[in-house]
């Protein structure tokens, strides 16, 4: 067992508290016996709307942890696998750590019980992914971009005239906040974001074989889901900014991995799925990224 790990974390609430939930799994399964909790301020979470788009969306929120895990002043990192882009610098390797929760996005509104019997509306979304799927329904819903942390999302629908907003049900779960959700939206209709649902531990490639034993501890279908969405949204050839969706599930071994990717506008998307054994999922994903592909998802995915 090792000792004294510094975790680094991003400031926010909500990242604070998955901080604290890994910390302590990680010290109840003995990978190490004493962990120090890094808070951070990242690039992302002070950016203006204009950098957060220019700059690559949420990769933005892991540059300041990843300078400190490269001089040291940190030995892992904690994210939601969600934020981390699908391509990383190879000196950085990245592992799940515990079994997934739940990855659908919710509906949460003052004014309506459900989603699908808004007509005509206003729905608050950051995420482009979530934008497209909004626009993608054949309503006339405008979507009005929010960002901040759960609180300042729910203030901001409690202050305004919106009909609702989309957020991701893990993250309220994690915070003790499911009773403000109004609806959860089907996985097959609101495709998750790749990752969604699941917490990381980003290290050092090179770091000391002990430091790996957290690899031991992972849940080894939640590895496979996420390894699986991460090669789809990766061969997409998108950033955090594209709307891609990609959720694998396994049930007796066999894997299903949807696929999303749309125009930003919502007028054209391909979605589609693929199964087979959870053991063949860096083929699965290759071969639905492929036929993807064929189908013109990279021109969709031009700004």
């Amino acid at each position: 067992m090792l000792d004294n790990i510094k975790l680094a974390t991003r400031k926010s609430p909500l990242a604070l508290k998955q901080a604290n939930i890994v910390k302590n799994h990680l010290i109840e399964k003995e990978i190490f016996k004493k962990i120090e909790i890094v808070p951070m301020a990242t690039t992302g979470d002070v950016a203006s709307k204009k950098t957060f788009k220019e700059d690559g969306g949420k990769g933005l929120f892991l540059k300041e942890l990843e300078n400190a895990l490269i001089n040291g002043a940190a030995d892992i990192a904690v994210h939601s696998m969600k934020d981390v882009p699908a391509k990383i610098n190879k000196i950085f390797s990245i592992t799940s750590v515990m079994k997934r929760e739940d990855p659908c996005d919710v509906f949460i509104s003052n004014k309506h019980k459900s989603l699908s019997k808004i007509s005509e509306g206003q729905i608050g979304s950051s995420s482009p992914r979530r934008q497209a799927l909004l626009k993608s329904m054949g309503k006339k819903l405008k979507v009005i971009e929010i960002r901040g942390n759960i609180n300042t999302r729910l203030k901001k629908l409690n202050q305004s005239d919106m009909d609702g907003i989309i957020l991701a049900r893990a993250g309220l779960d994690r915070m003790e906040m499911g009773a403000v959700i109004t609806e959860s939206l089907d996985t097959d209709t609101f495709v998750p974001s790749p990752g969604q649902g699941i917490l990381c531990i980003q290290y050092l490639a090179d770091q000391k074989k002990e430091l790996k034993k957290i690899k031991h501890i992972v849940d080894e279908n939640t590895e496979i889901c996420a390894c699986a969405e991460r090669i789809f949204a990766a061969s997409m050839d998108g950033n955090c900014m594209s709307p891609i969706g990609a959720y694998a599930e396994i049930n007796n071994n066999e894997m299903r991995l949807t696929g999303f990717v749309s125009k930003l506008d919502g007028t054209k998307y391909i979605k589609n799925i693929i199964v087979g054994h959870k053991k063949d999922y860096k083929n699965l994903s290759l071969k639905l990224s492929k036929l993807f592909i064929s189908m013109g998802s990279k021109r969709m995915l031009k700004c």
